[in-house]
C-alpha cells in the first residue's frame, strides 16, 4: 500500500470518528436546548404505560408524605371524627395508587405535564446558555399535575393548594450546578462545530489526495453509513449500561429501558439521516463508475440525457419532492439541508449527463429496449461492480 493510499485511509477513519462524535453532539444539542423537542420527548415519557405507572407512584407518595391531605380531612370531618383523618388518608392513598395511572393518561394531565416542562425548559435554556446570571435554580412545577391527580383520585378539594413548595416542585438544576452547566454547554456547542468541520475537512482531504476520487466518494458514503451504525450500537450499549446502573433501584430499573429509548429517539433520527445521506452519496458516485450495471444504466439513459435533458432534470426534481413528501428522516423536512442536497444533486446530474453524452455519443434512441430484448444484460464493457468501498 502506497503512502498516498495510507493517507487516504487514515483520513477516512478520522472523518468517520469525527462524524460519529458530531452525531452525538447534534443529538444532545437538539434534545437539551430545543424546547419543542424537550416537550415532545417528555410527553412521550408520560404516554408510556410503564413510565406513567412509575411516575404515578412518585406523585402519590409526594402527596401523602406531607400532612396536607390529613389536615384537609380533619377540616372536612366533624370534630368528633377527626381521629379518623389518618386512617382515611391511608385508605385514600391506596385508592389513589390504583387510579393515578389512569388519571395521568388523560388529556388534561398530559397538557399540565407539557406546560410544566415547557415552562421549566424556557427557564433552563437562557440559564445554561449564560444569558442570565449564574444563580437561582431550575424546577419543574408539577402543582397542576398534582391537582389533576387529586381531583381524579378523590382527594379533598384544596389539599394540593396546601402542599409545601418543595413537594409541588421537582428540582432540575441547583444553584451550585449552574456555573458548571453553563461552562459545559459552551464547550459542548463549540465541540460540535469543531467535530463537524474536522469530519468534512478529512473527507474532503481524502477525496483530494486519492488517485481515484470517484471511488473515494463511494467510500465516503460507506463511512457515513458505518458512522451511523456505530452511533446506533453505542446507543444500545449506553442503554444497557443505564439499566444495569439502576439495578438497585427497582422502580427506576423497571422503566429505565423505556425512558432511555424515548430520550435517545432523536439520536436514532440523526443516525437514520446519516444513513440516508451516505446512501445517496455512495450510490451517486457508484453510478458514475465502471461497473457493468452502472455502465449499462448510463448507456440506456444516454439518448434521453442527450436529446431530452429536461426530462432528467424534471425526474430528479420529482424524486426530491417525493423524498420531502415521504419525509423518512428529519433533515428531509428542513430547508437548509434540503437546499444543499438539491444543489448538490443537480450539479451531480449535470456532470453525469455531460460525461454520459461524451461516453456514449453514438448510442441511438431506444437503447434500453434493445438491451432488454437482448437478454436484459446491462453494460457489456466495464469492470465488475465496485460496490466495496476502497481508498
Amino acid at each position: 500500500m502506497t503512502a498516498k493510499r495510507i493517507g487516504v485511509a487514515t483520513l477516512l477513519v478520522l472523518a468517520t470518528l469525527f462524524w460519529t462524535a458530531a452525531s452525538f453532539g447534534v443529538w444532545a444539542q437538539r434534545q437539551a436546548l430545543n424546547t419543542d423537542n424537550w416537550v415532545t420527548t417528555s410527553s412521550r415519557l408520560l404516554q408510556d404505560e410503564k413510565i406513567r405507572n412509575a411516575l404515578a407512584v412518585v406523585l402519590v407518595d409526594r402527596l401523602y408524605d406531607t400532612s396536607a391531605v390529613e389536615q384537609q380531612l380533619k377540616q372536612t370531618l366533624p370534630p368528633r371524627l377527626d381521629r379518623l383523618a389518618a386512617p382515611a388518608a391511608a385508605g385514600l392513598k391506596e385508592v389513589a395508587l390504583r387510579n393515578a395511572p389512569r388519571v395521568l393518561g388523560t388529556a388534561a394531565a398530559l397538557n399540565a405535564w407539557k406546560a410544566a416542562n415547557q415552562q421549566a425548559h424556557r427557564l433552563f435554556v437562557p440559564i445554561v446558555e449564560g444569558k442570565v446570571a449564574r444563580n437561582g435554580e431550575v424546577t419543574l412545577n408539577v402543582s397542576n399535575l398534582l391537582r389533576q391527580l387529586a381531583t381524579g383520585t378523590g382527594l379533598p378539594a384544596g389539599a394540593v393548594d396546601k402542599l409545601p413548595p418543595s413537594v409541588a416542585q421537582i428540582q432540575l438544576l441547583k444553584s451550585d450546578q449552574i456555573a458548571s452547566a453553563q461552562d459545559a454547554v459552551k464547550l459542548f456547542k463549540d465541540l460540535v462545530i469543531v467535530f463537524i468541520v474536522l469530519a468534512v475537512a478529512c473527507f474532503a482531504g481524502a477525496i483530494a489526495l486519492s488517485a481515484d476520487r470517484r471511488r473515494t466518494v463511494v467510500s465516503v458514503g460507506f463511512c457515513l453509513i458505518i458512522s451511523a451504525i456505530a452511533v446506533l450500537a453505542l446507543r444500545r450499549a449506553g442503554g444497557a449500561t443505564v439499566v444495569s446502573a439502576l439495578a438497585d433501584a427497582p422502580n427506576a430499573h423497571a422503566v429505565a429501558g423505556e425512558a432511555w429509548g424515548i430520550a435517545t429517539s432523536l439520536l436514532v433520527d440523526v443516525a437514520e439521516g446519516t444513513i440516508l445521506f451516505g446512501a445517496i452519496v455512495a450510490s451517486g458516485a457508484w453510478l458514475a463508475g465502471p461497473g457493468r450495471v452502472a455502465v449499462g444504466a448510463r448507456r440506456a439513459a444516454a439518448p434521453m440525457l442527450r436529446d431530452h435533458p429536461g426530462y432528467a432534470r424534471g425526474g430528479l426534481a420529482v424524486a426530491l419532492l417525493l423524498l420531502v413528501w415521504w419525509h423518512p428522516v428529519p433533515w428531509t423536512g428542513r430547508i437548509v439541508p434540503l437546499l444543499l442536497v438539491t444543489v448538490g444533486a443537480f450539479l451531480w446530474l449535470e456532470w453525469l449527463r455531460r460525461r454520459t453524452v461524451e461516453e456514449f455519443a453514438d448510442v441511438r434512441p431506444g437503447e434500453l429496449g434493445r438491451m432488454v430484448r437482448g437478454g436484459g444484460r446491462f453494460g457489456g464493457r466495464g469492470a465488475p461492480d465496485d460496490t466495496v468501498p476502497s481508498a
